[in-house]
């Protein structure tokens, strides 16, 4: 527990994840006492505490206080549940070699996730960053803890306002706000292990609802990998780098696994485990609707913008394709119920979240074939057809077997696995703003969701085969996964074992504990902080423009220090006259204009030799100034 916590804030976190989440989400899943209770106790957690994060936005947006919303939704959910608000879910003590098997891959699968966020929640302040936009993820929960209006200012860049996917940064500002947590509290103790327990809640019941006939060992881990995405080559990078271990003198396993982004094991920050909640929760959810109804798979799929923009986007372009499907196969045009609800959800997400403040520099254009045009030019398609052949690979063995399946419960899997797909390769997003990149890459990561619904189908399509596939082929396809699912593995314990061994040699591993003293001196409040130094110092400082650590540590308002996300282009020349050799009094005169306080110098990057101003602050990297 650090300073400025106390035991109350701690239990009052306990207790805002009790009522927000686990009581509002009875609103979602009303039942939690039958077999796999504990998992659907989970997912109604981060499922409740997902909607009441998004009445504490929306009270935002109606410029009413924060907790307006929230205390609507615990009031709805008292008046229309009533006692089963507070049935304890069912808890089943049914232990098996195969379901300790499968606890133990899921558990070393997201170990790299449970390993970084325990190290930058340590303290005071987040000693550590792991992972670029994990700085920026945790400099919104500073802005909406002390937002009264929707969008939240931007404390990167005084003065800009925009809407973004806010769902699980402002899932730790509510807890926050209501228990008095500090931020990154909030963020890395609660929230994503929060979410991570609801992947791994999700994953187990999806596994239980569509492969009930395959070990567990197999279904659960295989539904959590995120490769191959087709976005970025997985096979065409792996190829290579095991050709080049076998004929180095010296064979490794660390030459063998090499860069760990490729193994999709290092997303650590709330909207990417949140993505990966939605999508299995929503799979979940669809697999056991004729039991549990479709109020939460609606739910999930209609905000997930909220959460990641490009996942809402495919989970509805999907969900829209899988209601296509049964209006013609049930030659019956009208909307169903689900189709309705799903729709009305993400339509009202949309325009309370993203109409609000819209920026018009993104705009989505008609492109024929995007994808496939990136693909071909980058020199991706060998690869991009490697990543195909072995995704498909077991589902081949299973069809070679040639028994068919008269229920067809598995197709519409693959209106998911295929609606992406066509948006990417007729649509593309483009940002038009300068220095805003263009239509880069953030139009691809939709396709996170391929892999999640193709492993699905996968096992769906096996399950309801398994009893007569055969001895040779049940083999075949097991061993199949187990080479998928044990590569992952053992990459993700290869990663965790470093971190523990060597924590500087993580993924963008920056060091805050230099930078926050010197942020210490400056006020919170009434201070905008100018800096030297743009560069964000994991690897080395190959990233420019892009200093989050300022905003991030302690939620200083900063006056442009993130040029990478907003638009704020016109202001490089003022800070390059930090920069200069010389002092200039056009420094004065900006400062004057655009109310600058404090001047936070890096001392071994460019500066001015000498500063005429009052320093307040002086260690062996950062002096602080303070403007008259």
């Amino acid at each position: 527990m650090a300073a400025g916590e106390s035991i109350v804030s701690v239990f009052g976190a306990l207790a805002a994840v009790y009522v927000f989440g686990y009581v509002v989400g009875s609103l979602l899943v009303e039942r939690v006492d039958e077999e796999f209770g504990l998992a659907w106790g989970v997912i109604r957690t981060v499922a409740g505490l997902l909607l009441t994060t998004a009445g504490f936005l929306l009270s935002l947006v109606v410029s009413l206080p924060w907790f307006v919303g929230p205390g609507a939704l615990v009031a709805a959910a008292v008046a229309i549940r009533r006692r089963s608000i507070l049935a304890p879910p069912h808890v089943g003590r049914r232990f098996d070699l195969d379901g300790v098997v499968a606890a133990g891959l899921v558990l070393i699968i997201v170990s790299p996730i449970l390993f970084t966020v325990f190290s930058m929640a340590r303290g005071a302040f987040p000693p550590v960053f792991y992972n670029i936009d994990t700085a920026y993820a945790l400099e919104k929960v500073h802005a909406l803890i002390a937002a009264a209006t929707y969008p939240p200012d931007s404390l990167s860049n005084v003065g800009i306002r925009r809407t973004y996917h806010y769902g699980t940064q402002a899932m730790a500002a509510l807890i926050s706000r209501s228990s008095g947590l500090l931020p990154h509290h909030s963020m890395f103790v609660v929230v994503l292990p929060l979410l991570t327990a609801g992947v791994l809640a999700a994953a187990a019941t999806a596994a239980r609802y569509i492969s009930p006939a395959l070990p567990r060992s197999v279904s659960v881990p295989l539904l959590l990998l995120s490769i191959p995405t087709l976005a970025n080559p997985f096979w065409g990078k792996l190829g290579t780098q095991l050709w080049n271990a076998v004929s180095s003198s010296e064979l490794s396993l660390g030459q063998m696994i090499g860069e760990y982004g490729l193994w999709g094991i290092l997303s650590n920050e709330g909207p990417n485990v949140g993505a990966d909640f939605v999508i299995l929760a929503s799979l979940a959810g669809i697999a056991a609707a004729s039991s549990w109804g479709w109020t939460l798979p609606a739910f999930l799929i209609g905000t997930a913008i909220l959460v990641k923009t490009p996942t809402g986007v495919a989970l509805v372009a999907g969900f829209a394709l899988m209601e296509a499907w049964r209006a013609a196969s049930a030659k019956d045009l009208r909307p169903s119920p689900q189709a309705l609800m799903a729709g009305a959800t993400f339509i009202a997400t949309a325009v309370m979240f993203f109409l609000i403040s819209f920026e018009s520099n993104f705009q989505v254009e008609a492109y024929p074939l995007f994808h496939v045009r990136e693909m071909v030019g980058r020199g991706h398609v060998p690869g991009l057809a490697l990543d195909v052949v072995w995704m498909l690979l077991p589902v081949l063995i299973v069809l070679s077997a040639g028994i068919t399946d008269p229920e067809r419960r598995s197709a519409p899997l693959l209106w998911l696995i295929i609606a992406p797909l066509i948006v990417v390769n007729a649509t593309r997003m483009d940002n038009t703003r300068a220095g805003g990149g263009g239509t880069g890459d953030d139009w691809f990561q939709m396709l996170h969701t391929v892999p999640f619904f193709i492993h699905a189908f996968t096992i769906s399509l096996a399950s309801r085969r398994w009893e007569r596939l055969g001895r040779r082929r049940r083999a075949a396809f097991v061993l199949v996964l187990a080479l998928t699912i044990g590569p992952v593995a053992v990459a993700a314990a290869h990663y965790s074992v470093l971190l523990l061994r060597a924590p500087e040699s993580g993924n963008d591993f920056v060091d805050n504990r230099s930078l926050a003293a010197a942020l210490t001196v400056v006020p919170t409040k009434g201070t905008i902080i100018v800096t030297n130094d743009l560069r964000y110092p994991a690897g080395n400082f190959t990233r420019d423009y892009r200093q989050m650590q300022i905003p991030a540590i302690f939620g200083h308002q900063a006056f442009a220090v993130n040029y990478a996300h907003e638009a704020v282009e016109e202001r490089r020349p003022l800070q390059q006259l930090l920069q200069q050799p010389a002092w200039s009094d056009d420094i004065l005169d900006a400062a004057m204009k655009y109310k600058w306080t404090h001047l936070l110098v890096r001392k071994d990057y460019a500066h001015p030799d000498r500063i005429p101003l009052r320093m307040i602050f002086e260690n062996e990297s950062y002096s602080v100034f303070q403007f008259p």
